[in-house]
């Protein structure tokens, strides 16, 4: 089997500037008539045509003619010969994930076989996913709580938002790092009403973005203790290790980030420094399916938990289903039932909607479990490499 061709989709969801979602959907071809999916998971804030480009130039350079079943040696010829790929960040390693994932599709596919038992087999049979995305447009303590006891009444056992993000007149704007007691009280009320809604059986997931400082997130993240978050999730930037490591030290609240960490040797100081409760690789961004295992496995050793960051489109939410069955590590799964565009329907078999009382059933499916959904995708701009 070879690699004919490399079709790269700009999936131009929402192009204003203020609410912009621009998911790279990535087709491998084969001479075979299989073919392979992957997303370049830079569909939210800046950077999804530079994840294209990206895309483009790896597939022109190692792809064309390259047997799909190599996907360890190819990740490693992108890695070390794009000259960028050490020291690089999302766009080379969002380029690179995306081919990781159409590889292990193709193989998955070829063999009949879903991709999580080519990497040791199913451990889980369900997963269990947490809501997100339910939250926006809610501004006062009550349109949280409100909001939150509809995201109960569909199912789910978990939730996270941001109550940080939203200032007091309901524009996203994010706090700075010291924070005004004015925002900081809103956001501790947010949280609290929350909770309140929804009682002490649901777990509910604070979000702060790596925006705070390390002063404030240690301060807020003490009040926040009584309400017994599920985790505290970038309380502060995660390229200052130690400054998380001191948040860490100071609040009793399991500490989750990664959304913003590439390969096993961004994760790898938090990691061996057990500084992390919760790591969140994005598959679509770290490196691949395998790189994500890796991390896995790496944070297996330190008893650390994975929850694989997921904030994208269906072909990112497949692959983190892919790693999440195999793993033993895992803990739960983000998820975003509610948006009101056409992402669920660029593929065939959407996972969105599949969940039932807080998880989804993993499937057997082969590779990772759908098809692109060809009348929606000819919407959009699409390049061809060959």
């Amino acid at each position: 089997m070879k690699i004919t061709s490399v079709d790269i989709y700009d999936v131009k969801l929402d192009p204003s500037p203020a609410t912009q979602w621009n998911p790279v959907v990535v087709r491998v071809n084969t001479d075979e008539g299989i073919y392979g999916l992957g997303e370049v998971a830079l569909a939210y804030g800046i950077g999804a045509p530079a994840g294209l480009g990206m895309a483009k130039h790896l597939a022109e350079r190692f792809l064309i003619g390259a047997d799909p079943f190599r996907a360890e040696h190819l990740w490693d010829e992108m890695y070390r010969r794009t000259f960028w790929a050490q020291g690089g960040g999302p766009v080379v390693f969002g380029g690179m994930s995306a081919i990781d994932e159409a590889l292990w599709d193709i193989k998955g596919k070829a063999l009949g076989v879903p991709v999580y038992e080519l990497l040791g087999g199913r451990v889980w049979d369900k997963l269990r996913v947490y809501a997100n995305g339910w939250y926006h447009g809610c501004v006062t303590p009550q349109d949280f709580s409100e909001r939150a006891l509809q995201v109960v009444a569909d199912g789910y056992t978990a939730m996270k938002f941001d109550p940080f993000a939203y200032d007091a007149e309901g524009k996203w704007d994010y706090p700075r790092r010291v924070l005004d007691p004015e925002r900081a009280d809103l956001a501790y009320a947010r949280v609290e009403a929350v909770r309140e809604a929804v009682g002490a059986r649901v777990d509910i997931l604070v979000e702060v973005h790596g925006n705070l400082g390390t002063t404030s997130a240690i301060q807020m993240g003490k009040r926040l203790e009584a309400l017994k978050p599920f985790f505290y999730e970038e309380p502060v930037d995660a390229l200052n290790v130690e400054c998380m490591r001191k948040v860490a030290e100071n609040v009793d609240i399991p500490i989750a980030a990664g959304e913003r960490l590439y390969t096993r040797y961004g994760f790898r100081p938090y990691i061996e420094g057990q500084i992390l409760d919760i790591l969140q690789p994005d598959i679509g961004l770290t490196g691949g399916i395998m790189e994500t295992k890796k991390i896995a496995t790496y944070a297996e050793t330190y008893g650390i938990h994975v929850q694989p960051h997921n904030c994208a489109g269906p072909i990112s939410t497949a692959a983190s289903v892919q790693l999440d069955a195999c793993i033993t590590n895992f803990i739960i799964q983000e998820w975003f039932p509610y948006h009101q565009d056409e992402r669920y329907q660029l593929v065939t078999e959407a996972l969105e909607h599949q969940v039932v009382d807080g998880y989804y059933a993993v499937t057997d499916r082969p590779g990772l479990g759908m098809e692109l959904n060809e009348g929606i995708m000819r919407r959009y701009e699409h390049l061809r490499i060959e």
